[in-house]
């Protein structure tokens, strides 16, 4: 199966004038056009701006995805430090519980020893 660029830029023909868009692949079988200017005198022009327009697309996403990485590793750190802060209080909940009733227990035999 061929691969295709999740984002491309086609150049058409209207008449005399020229006309690119910006495409982006959203699935198999479909299209969506991003961005789009009509009436350039030349194809080279057309060309020209689908290709400085796709190029600042692609940097725009890759920007985003790297802010969108740092801000789930904080959330990612975040999340572990508070399941470990919570499995601790549930350690120490436990060992509370136990401490108790082995002092209960305690109790209840030095009951049984002076009766």
């Amino acid at each position: 199966m061929a691969q295709e660029n999740k984002f491309d830029y086609s150049i058409k023909q209207d008449g005399e004038k020229w006309n690119a868009e910006i495409t982006r692949r959203v699935s198999a079988r479909r299209t969506n056009v991003s961005k789009q200017k009509k009436g350039f005198e030349s194809e080279e022009l057309a060309q020209e701006w689908a290709k400085k327009q796709l190029a600042d697309c692609i940097e725009a996403l890759q920007a985003g995805n790297k802010r969108k990485a740092e801000k789930r590793v904080v959330r990612n750190e975040l999340a572990a430090k508070a399941l470990a802060e919570k499995e601790a209080a549930a350690a120490l909940y436990e060992e509370k519980q136990a401490a108790f009733f082995e002092a209960d227990e305690d109790e209840d035999e030095d009951d049984l020893e002076e009766e």
